[in-house]
């Protein structure tokens, strides 16, 4: 029997578009959302066989956590009647123009659930548009959201996930075996109106990306990013940012770098400043990394 080919995290558009046209697995394209904010434009020209996904559908947002997990029967249904199955290899993509933004927290989400066969397009809508320029799409009439036959069963992975008790427990009790590193700016990693969590380092997430290509940098230069900012690749890390979104897309570098043990925290910055006591909010002060 022939093997099947592995499919790698981060995929290029020549490569989607050969498994489009002669993958033995079947291919899910989903064009990543946080909210609806470009279902138009989704309409009006996609790529082909894509199927358009809001992660925030299932989910109810709240004041501590505006980006929450989605309740499971309910996606499970969501994705079923999108025709995706446990046995598809997912690919993901979104319109940023900067690289990749929903697909990243829509790539944590998928391994939350339970999915590992999964891709990220590297350098998404745009780098789609410019290297193979092959779209697809919807008349106005046409149900955005058209119903096909899958299977998708959640088997939640906690270890992909931090909540607030897990992390003031790691900061009250000082635990240096897990790396808590910040995807956000630096005017708000060190701002005097913002802040970070104690012990933390600062990746901030635009600096993954070639923005002379919109893709993510190669190996090489992603891991002298994280070890500028005194990542240890070889051991555990817990990814945060505002709202867990950004996060991901630290947890993902890291991953096709070799990581290990990662999670994202995903309540975020935004849960953390309204719930941790004052003492664990560092302001305006630059925390030197554990040797």
């Amino acid at each position: 029997m022939k093997a099947t080919k592995t499919i790698p995290a981060l995929l290029s558009c020549h490569a989607l578009k050969d498994l489009l046209r002669s993958s033995s697995q079947k291919i899910s394209v989903l064009e990543a959302d946080i909210g609806k904010q470009f279902e138009n434009e989704f309409r009006h020209g996609h790529i082909p066989k894509a199927r358009y996904f809001d992660q925030l559908e299932c989910t109810k947002p709240s004041k501590l956590i505006p980006r929450g997990l989605p309740e499971t029967k309910c996606f499970e249904s969501y994705l079923s009647k999108m025709g995706v199955s446990n046995s598809d290899h997912i690919v993901l993509y979104d319109r940023s123009p900067i690289g990749f933004y929903a697909t990243s927290r829509a790539w944590w989400l998928f391994k939350t659930l339970g999915v590992d066969s999964l891709s990220i397009l590297n350098g998404g809508f745009y780098k789609w548009l410019k290297e193979i320029n092959e779209l697809e799409s919807f008349d106005d009439s046409t149900p955005i959201s058209q119903e096909e036959t899958g299977k998708f069963t959640v088997h939640k992975n906690e270890e992909m996930l931090k909540n607030y008790k897990d992390m003031l427990h790691i900061v009250s009790t000082n635990d240096k075996e897990q790396q808590i590193v910040d995807a956000r700016p630096p005017n708000l990693f060190y701002g005097s109106n913002a802040g970070h969590l104690p012990n933390s380092v600062n990746v901030p997430y635009t600096d993954v990306f070639d923005q002379t290509n919109q893709c993510l940098k190669s190996k090489d230069e992603l891991k002298q990013i994280f070890n500028s900012a005194g990542v240890d690749l070889s051991k555990p890390a817990i990814y945060s940012c505002q709202t867990g979104t950004t996060a991901s897309t630290l947890a993902f570098a890291a991953h096709i770098l070799g990581q290990e043990s990662l999670s994202v925290y995903n309540g975020s910055f935004t849960e953390w400043q309204q719930r941790a006591p004052k003492e664990f909010i560092i302001n305006n002060k630059i925390d030197t990394p554990a040797a």
